[in-house]
């Protein structure tokens, strides 16, 4: 029997691999992000359309997805003073993040019950946190295809997203231990502050550890310690009532600092195991939890939030660029408009917590298309009319 349900979780773990990458594959080169690609394929070979596999068979390596994804985020940088020090990178992303929070929430309190199935703050401020995050990704890849990514724009443009994701899971964790029961509230405050200790210690410190896991001549022992630093934050974060997602993020910033971490081969095992595996699982995951009837039944919600985002991120980010007399303010604009890992990670976290049902990956789904395909078309704007 057991050996018959190893061989069952092979097949569709098989399966949904390789059905991901060839239709991410064909999705790549037609202008559009694979990431949407996994998700259609997931969508296809789930309940909503062939049932050929269930999400829960998947699950587990999903969960491990996730956390590479936001491992690799904060892998991109060295020294995390060093990124805040980066004043007008600061002044954007935090302008983007509190300016589209602000917004949104304000007119969530005004038309939410309207479009959306919910009336309660604590899910206005949840949606309002999730939809004023950017994507990292994004405008790496972008400032990347244009050779602007060593440039004063690109450093700029990066920089600023990182702060925005960084002080948004911040937020995030703030959140979480507000809507936490009076019974668990000082044990999960307690548990961050032992938390945010050691990291403090580990950040600081690390590089002393650093030699001695250098002088290990094998890379694949690098890799494997820090694969377990990754699973071991990743573990303690959700012990203490946050997310695993967030741990693996905090691993990410620590590894960054060791200077193993530059060299190539570290770099094309993580890239290998994340966007080789783990990371197109966690994405058809998500497709696979999605139903094409209750997208349809959603999309008046979807197109509401995803406009608001749009609108909020796209004006700030054009503004503040201007004001301080950068190159490109429509192209750096255009590059914060993405929904991605991030956002979804919020909206996650809200249904453990119980503030969201599973209705709200149906609302959330359609943005990932939307903000793609608005960034394609602002970029051919940009490129037809020179803005």
């Amino acid at each position: 029997m057991a050996a018959g349900l190893a061989a069952q979780t092979m097949y569709e773990l098989g399966l949904l691999l390789f059905a991901s990458f060839i239709v991410g594959e064909i999705f790549e080169r037609i202008g559009i992000e694979s990431i949407i690609g996994y998700i259609v394929t997931g969508l296809v070979l789930g309940p909503s359309i062939l049932d050929m596999i269930q999400p829960g068979t998947v699950k587990g390596f999903a969960t491990i997805g996730a956390s590479l994804v936001l491992f690799q985020a904060g892998l991109r940088e060295e020294n995390v003073v060093e990124i805040f020090r980066h004043r007008k990178g600061l002044q954007l992303g935090l302008g983007v993040l509190a300016g589209s929070f602000v917004f949104i929430l304000g007119l969530l309190l005004v038309f939410g019950e309207t479009f959306l199935p919910y009336e309660s703050l604590t899910a206005f401020v949840y949606l309002a946190l999730g939809y004023a995050i950017v994507d990292i990704g994004v405008p790496s890849k972008i400032m990347l295809s244009k050779g602007l990514l060593r440039s004063e724009t690109g450093k700029y443009t990066v920089k600023s997203s990182v702060i925005n994701v960084t002080v948004g899971l911040l937020a995030l964790t703030g959140l979480v231990i507000i809507n936490s029961s009076v019974s668990t509230l000082f044990m999960k405050v307690g548990g961050i502050v032992a938390f945010a200790v050691v990291f403090y210690i580990m950040h600081e410190f690390i590089h002393r550890i650093d030699d001695y896991i250098i002088m290990m001549e094998e890379t694949e022992a690098q890799f494997a310690i820090t694969f377990a630093l990754l699973l071991g934050l990743s573990y303690a974060t959700e012990v203490i009532g946050l997310s695993t997602v967030l741990g693996a993020f905090f691993a990410g910033i620590l590894v960054s600092r060791s200077e193993f971490s530059d060299s190539r081969a570290f770099q094309e095992k993580i890239q290998a195991i994340g966007l080789g595996l783990f990371i197109p699982i966690f994405f058809a995951w998500f497709g696979l939890g999605l139903n094409i009837n209750s997208i349809i039944a959603n999309i008046e919600a979807a197109t509401f939030l995803f406009v608001l985002s749009t609108v909020s991120k796209f004006g700030i980010g054009y503004v503040t660029s201007r004001l301080h007399s950068m190159d490109d303010s429509f192209m750096i604009a255009s590059s914060l408009l993405s929904l991605d890992i991030e956002t979804l990670v919020v909206l996650l976290i809200g249904i453990d917590m119980g503030i969201f049902g599973g209705e709200i990956l149906q609302i959330f789904a359609p943005s990932v298309l939307l903000s793609t395909t608005t960034i394609v078309i602002l970029y051919s704007l940009k490129d037809r009319f020179d803005l």
